[in-house]
């Protein structure tokens, strides 16, 4: 048995009864306990959502270095109640200005190892303004309080998790490859090669800290010059990469409008591109408005097979429509509306799945079978005692980001420019396609799956009811659209909304995955029997959720079972 299904079997046999108990006031939900204490302390002094959301997120960086960082980037949605507006933050990695369309292809194929591993993985971190513009905008609290809790735990350490353990496990053979990180992350064996340290070993990183309260001194400022800036810049061309500290220094992050739907008379609101995710999300939740305008059983096989086949669609406008919309004309508006939806619905054929090679011929085979998402991604949502809401979702993509970390600095830097399309259109090593919108260019920013998201009341659609996202790489976009219907189709609250099994599908591979508690055997019989191939994985996804009860306002927050995060509140 894996690290994962074990530590997801052992977290269900624990899950308190209390975890799903009302709070009065605001409440949070991350991917780690210290990070859920660090936006708890926040709230408690009077902060808002921002400063809880902010608060964790660094928390994050430094608590859990393979799903997160400094040296990363992501999304998040921020609402405020006072004025019912919301607004959208782009603080994504983009591509160094020496960046080519084909700097991951040798001999006419692309290398994975390039684009995932080392210095040429690297592109210019966006989280640390990202964060502080986050705190700026809506922050409450002085800066020095928000980030206090990351810095005691740089310097002080945290306790290695199975979590931890498992990911480290997987990545170590690059972690060895670079003397900082496996300084940092590993620890030495009996025979002088750097091991995977044990659950419970204390982890410090003296180094972060420093950086850390340079962003206290100085703000964004101590991170994209200086010091920090030549180290980063040195650190990843040393490791073969080409970004610069002009790279840092010109990095701003991308103020955006959020990208708006409808569910069942609910306002959503998710990210536009360059996430792909907002987009699916809208997508799949549009077609099966339409095809069931009335709500139906939960995991119904027909209405299960509408979702997959919306999802199979939704995927192949990835391929085709998708990318930085600075370098791209997407049809956002064209994509997301009712008629393409209905278009996207009369194209299912209510009794067969639809092969995927049917809606767009790959240009090659590609893999046969998916394999196990690496991408760990993480998320955090809030919401406050005032109804203020944030949706954050951030990452260094894969486990442990390039293994590069940044000498003197503690900052491990992330591997996004795998999230470029190497060679457009043909599947990666996952089987994700995407197409010539998202191929490398100086500047550009990778499309992402990171789908933040806020769903709003039905009666006072000025009111949160949901915040919620995940992690997951490809998988992110259907593991929230699952916890919103869980939500809105039916009734759960939002632990059990997060805690449920899951399917997925996304084009390619042409395969339906389910994972551990997914579905029940007449289920997956009746979509096999309808042409559907399902492939069952270990549980995935970590989905962070927080609903109000749109009768009482009282908060009750949801934290993945899956994995090591925590779910807490207010009295």
């Amino acid at each position: 048995m894996g690290w994962g299904v074990l530590w997801s079997l052992l977290l269900l046999c624990a899950l308190p009864a209390w975890a799903a108990r009302p709070f009065r006031g605001g409440a949070v939900a991350s991917a780690h306990s210290a990070a859920s204490e660090a936006a708890l302390q926040m709230l408690e002094k009077g902060g808002t959502a921002a400063d809880a959301a902010v608060a964790a997120a660094f928390v994050l960086a430094v608590v859990g270095p393979y799903h997160s960082g400094l040296g990363g980037g992501g999304f998040a949605l921020l609402h405020d109640a006072k004025s019912g507006e919301s607004t959208a933050l782009d603080f994504r990695e983009v591509a160094p200005q020496k960046a080519s369309r084909d700097m991951f292809v040798r001999d006419g194929a692309a290398v994975a190892e390039l684009s995932q591993d080392g210095g040429l993985s690297v592109a210019v971190p966006g989280a640390v303004r990202g964060y502080l513009e986050l705190h700026e905008r809506a922050g409450r609290l002085p800066r020095r309080v928000v980030l206090a809790p990351a810095i005691r735990l740089a310097r002080e350490g945290f306790r290695v998790t199975p979590k931890y353990l498992q990911l480290a496990e997987e990545r170590a053979d690059c972690l060895r490859k670079h003397a900082e990180a496996a300084r940092l992350f590993l620890v030495p064996g009996k025979d002088g090669a750097a091991q995977v340290p044990p659950v419970g070993h204390l982890v410090r990183q003296p180094e972060l800290a420093r950086t850390l309260q340079g962003l206290v001194d100085r703000g964004a400022a101590a991170f994209y010059g200086g010091r920090v800036a030549q180290a980063l810049a040195q650190s990843v061309q040393e490791a073969g990469g080409v970004l610069t500290e002009e790279d840092l220094s010109r990095y701003r992050t991308r103020p955006a409008t959020p990208l708006a739907g409808s569910f069942r008379g609910h306002r959503v609101l998710t990210m536009p591109p360059p996430s792909a995710g907002g987009v699916a999300l809208l997508q799949v939740l549009g077609v099966l408005e339409q095809a069931y305008p009335e709500r139906v059983p939960w995991r119904e096989p027909r209405a299960l097979h509408v979702y997959i086949e919306a999802l199979r669609r939704a995927y192949v406008d990835r391929v085709k429509y998708l990318g930085d919309p600075a370098f791209v004309d997407v049809p956002l508006a064209r994509i997301t509306s009712r008629e393409h939806l209905g278009a996207m619905l009369a194209s299912i054929d209510r009794e067969r799945a639809t092969p995927s090679a049917a809606l767009l011929p790959p240009r090659t085979a590609g893999p046969a079978t998916s394999q196990p998402e690496r991408k760990n991604t993480t998320h955090v949502s809030v919401v406050d005692a005032a109804g203020n809401a944030v949706a954050l979702t951030t990452t260094v993509n894969y486990a442990f980001g390039s293994c590069v970390v940044a000498k003197g600095t503690g900052v491990l830097l992330n591997d996004e420019m795998d999230d470029f399309a190497a060679v457009p259109g043909v599947p990666n090593v996952y089987g994700l396609v995407t197409g010539e919108a998202n191929a490398v260019a100086p500047g550009k920013v990778p499309l992402s799956s990171m789908t933040p998201t806020l769903v709003f009341q039905k009666e006072d659609p000025k009111r949160v009811l949901l915040a919620v996202g995940s992690p997951g790489g490809s998988t992110i976009p259907t593991t929230v659209a699952q916890v919103v219907l869980n939500v809105v189709d039916h009734g759960m609250d939002v632990v059990r909304a997060v805690g449920q099994g899951r399917v997925h599908h996304q084009y390619l591979p042409d395969e339906v995955r389910v994972d551990t508690w997914g579905l029940e055997p007449s289920t997956a019989a009746a979509l096999e029997r309808m042409g559907h191939r399902l492939k069952r994985t270990e549980a995935w996804g970590d989905a962070e959720a927080v609903r109000v009860d749109p009768r009482t306002g009282l908060r009750t927050a949801g934290s993945d079972p899956r994995n090591e995060g925590w779910a807490t509140g207010q009295d």
